[in-house]
């Protein structure tokens, strides 16, 4: 049977198609000749994924990003479309799809991290999602701290810079001539102030060496002796004295011996109370009758006569 040239060029034409269409898929990502499910994720914002982004799952790529388009809510969401080629491997429901970087310049893909569910992801279901940061902004949000105080570094450094400017330029001023002799003048007096201070403390030493030294002498003799003495006998025979002379108190309080009862009889305090009044009234009795005594210095008796009052 001869096959026209129509038919071959037919043939030919759509052998090229489906090269074409499969290239154009494999260059993709996506193998025409695998089976693969299809899922969506949605996440808040997708800075440096593309389409073609490869699906990772444990360092393994296992799919591409098929699309990506905004939420049909109009709520600035973006959907991603996500062609999973691993037919190998059961992918569970509650399974995550994380955006993540894979260099530093801030390139995206997404990582399937598998969850624990029994029950397998579908074709078309929607799969939760996870937005990490970029390598460059999780950098540059731990710099920026770092940023800041740099910053307030500088200007505190400046500040200093300023106020060291103008102390210096205060200084200068200060350094006028009248100012220059009158820090002259101090230096000297300060001069001459430390020569008394040398004259002072030479005769310092010599005082002590003359006066004091021989005074320190004495004190140290002295203590020799002080330490000779035997102080605890003194202070046994000063103990047995007080208690000698506590005895004693203590019998006078009760009225014992002589002292004892002169303290606490009331009867000599009495009879020398009236033996004082007597003699009173005997003084005031010569003053006012002397004839009636002059019997007693007479050699001759005379009788006692009562003077009439």
């Amino acid at each position: 049977m001869k096959i026209s040239k129509e038919i071959k060029v037919g043939f030919v034409a759509i052998f090229a198609i489906a090269m074409l269409v499969w290239g154009f898929n494999y260059l993709k990502g996506t193998n025409l000749f695998v089976k693969s499910t299809i899922v969506y994720a949605v996440y808040p914002k997708v800075p440096g994924l593309a389409v073609s982004s490869p699906i990772i799952i444990n360092g393994v790529q296992s799919g591409v990003v098929d699309d990506i388009y905004f939420h049909p809510d109009k709520s600035s969401r973006v959907i991603v479309k996500l062609n999973i080629s691993e037919n190998e491997l059961m992918i569970p429901r509650n399974s995550v799809a994380e955006l993540v970087s894979t260099d530093f310049m801030g390139s995206k893909a997404i990582g399937l991290n598998l969850g624990n569910s029994k029950e397998e992801l579908q074709d078309g279901d929607t799969i939760q999602s996870h937005f990490e940061k970029s390598m460059l902004e999780d950098f540059s949000e731990q710099m920026l701290p770092i940023k800041d105080k740099a910053e307030n570094l500088m200007i505190t450094m400046d500040t200093a810079v300023v106020k060291l400017t103008e102390t210096l330029n205060n200084l200068n001023g200060m350094f006028t001539e009248q100012n220059k002799k009158n820090l002259s003048l101090a230096l000297s007096n300060l001069k001459s102030t430390l020569q008394g201070f040398d004259e002072l403390a030479k005769t310092l030493n010599t005082t002590v060496k003359t006066k004091i030294n021989p005074a320190m002498d004495n004190f140290s003799q002295l203590a020799d002796s002080i330490k000779g003495w035997d102080i605890n006998t003194t202070l046994v025979k000063a103990q047995s004295a007080l208690d000698n002379m506590s005895t004693v108190m203590e019998k006078m309080n009760k009225g014992e011996g002589t002292m004892g009862k002169l303290m606490n009889n009331d009867s000599l305090y009495n009879n020398l109370t009236a033996a004082t009044k007597q003699m009173e009234e005997l003084l005031e009795d010569i003053k006012l009758h002397p004839k009636r005594y002059f019997r007693i210095l007479s050699k001759k008796e005379i009788p006692y006569k009562k003077e009439e009052d």
